[in-house]
C-alpha cells in the first residue's frame, strides 16, 4: 500500500534499498513468510504489500494462486517477490524455489524479481550466478536510499515493529486496572452526552476535538482518560466521525495518532466507531495490518457497523489507498 510519507525515490537495481522497504511497507519484520508487493505506473510506485505465512510445500499451488489473484486486484503492473525463512540455501538452491517457480507461473503480469532474504544477503531466484553468486550479495544497511528510508519513518513517528504479534498488540484496548478505569469514564461519558440536548452534545465535543486536535498538530499529542472517554462516545455521531476522519491529511500524522490514542483506550462494545475511524485513516496511510486489525475490533463489536463493512470489502477487494475517497470535514 501507498504510505502517507513523500516518495522517497529508490533505484530497483540497488537490492539492499529494495529489501530494506519491506519492513516500512509492512510495519514489522517479516518471519518465515513470503511477501508480495505491487507496483504500478511509470514511476512504478510500490502500492499494495502482501504477506503470507509459508506453509508446507503441499499449498504452494493454492497459495500462488492466492498471490497472483491478489496482485490482479490491485491492478499491479510488476511485482516483487520476497520470501524470508530460517532455512539456509544448499549447493545454490534457494529455499521455497518450487513455491516461487509457482507463482511465477500464476502471475497475469511480470515478475521484477524475486528475492530470498536474510539478515545478511539477498539472493535472486531470477538471475544466474552472474547477477548473483552463491553466497548471494551482501545486504547493506547504510546506502543513502536506506538511510533516507529510514530517516523520513523517524520524522513520521512510524517505527518498524520486531513482528506481526507486536502490531497486532499495538492495536487492542487497554486492560487490566487501566481498562477497568476507562470503562467507568466511558460510562460515565455516554450517561453526560445523553443528558444534553442533541445540538449541544454536538457542539460541546466538537470544541474537544478541535482542542484535542490543534494539540496534537503542534506535536504535543497527548489526551487525558476523561477526553478520550468524551471522544469515543461523541464519534458515534456519524458527523463528528467523518469531521475527524476528514481532518487527517495525507502530509500529516497527528490524526492518525490522535485516533489510535482513542482506538487503544475504547473498550468494548463502545469501540467500533473510534476503530473504525483509525483502521481507515491506518488504510489510507497504506497501514493494511493496523487497519485489518482495528477492522476486528469494531466489527467484533458492531457487525453491522457501515464504514468497518465498507472499509472491509475494500481490503478484501484490494482497493488501493487513492482510491478511497476522503471523508469532507465540516
Amino acid at each position: 500500500m501507498t504510505s502517507s510519507l513523500e516518495p522517497i525515490v529508490l533505484k530497483l537495481d540497488d537490492l539492499s534499498d529494495v529489501v530494506n522497504t519491506v519492513p516500512y511497507l509492512l510495519g514489522f519484520v517479516p518471519t518465515e513468510s513470503i511477501v508480495a508487493v505491487s507496483m504500478r505506473g511509470a514511476r512504478e510506485r510500490l502500492e499494495f504489500t502482501l504477506r503470507l505465512d509459508l506453509l508446507a510445500a503441499d499449498y504452494d499451488e493454492q497459495v500462488a494462486f492466492m498471490v497472483a489473484d491478489r496482485m490482479r486486484l490491485a491492478r499491479a503492473d510488476e511485482v516483487m517477490l520476497f520470501v524470508y525463512t530460517d532455512d539456509e540455501p544448499i549447493e545454490g538452491w534457494l529455499p521455497r524455489r518450487a513455491l516461487i517457480d509457482r507463482v511465477v507461473d500464476a502471475m497475469p503480469m511480470p515478475v521484477r524479481d524475486a528475492l530470498f532474504v536474510t539478515d545478511e544477503r539477498v539472493w535472486s531466484y531470477l538471475c544466474d550466478d552472474e547477477c548473483c553468486p552463491p553466497e548471494g550479495r551482501r545486504r547493506l544497511y547504510t546506502t543513502p536510499g536506506s538511510l533516507a528510508l529510514s530517516a523520513a519513518h523517524a520524522l513520521n513517528g512510524r517505527a518498524v515493529l520486531p513482528d506481526r504479534d507486536a502490531v497486532v498488540a499495538s492495536v487492542q484496548p487497554v486492560s487490566g486496572p487501566a481498562g477497568d478505569v476507562m470503562a467507568r469514564l466511558t460510562d460515565e461519558a455516554a450517561a453526560a452526552y445523553a443528558a444534553l440536548e442533541p445540538r449541544r452534545a454536538r457542539t460541546k465535543a466538537r470544541r474537544l476535538a478541535t482542542k484535542i486536535r490543534a494539540r496534537y498538530d503542534a506535536d504535543r499529542g497527548s489526551l487525558t482518560d476523561q477526553e478520550a472517554a468524551a471522544l469515543v462516545i461523541a464519534l458515534h455521531d456519524v458527523r463528528l466521525r467523518d469531521t475527524m476522519i476528514g481532518w487527517a491529511t495525507p502530509d500529516s500524522d497527528a490524526m492518525r495518532s490522535l485516533l489510535g490514542d482513542l482506538a487503544r483506550r475504547a473498550q468494548p462494545p463502545l469501540d467500533a466507531p473510534a476503530c473504525a475511524a483509525f483502521a481507515w485513516v491506518s488504510y489510507l496511510r497504506g497501514d493494511g495490518l493496523v487497519a485489518a486489525t482495528a477492522l476486528d475490533r469494531a466489527l467484533g463489536s458492531d457487525p453491522a457497523y457501515s464504514l468497518a463493512l465498507l472499509l472491509q470489502e475494500a481490503h478484501e477487494r484490494q482497493v488501493p489507498p487513492s482510491a478511497l475517497r476522503w471523508p469532507s470535514a465540516h
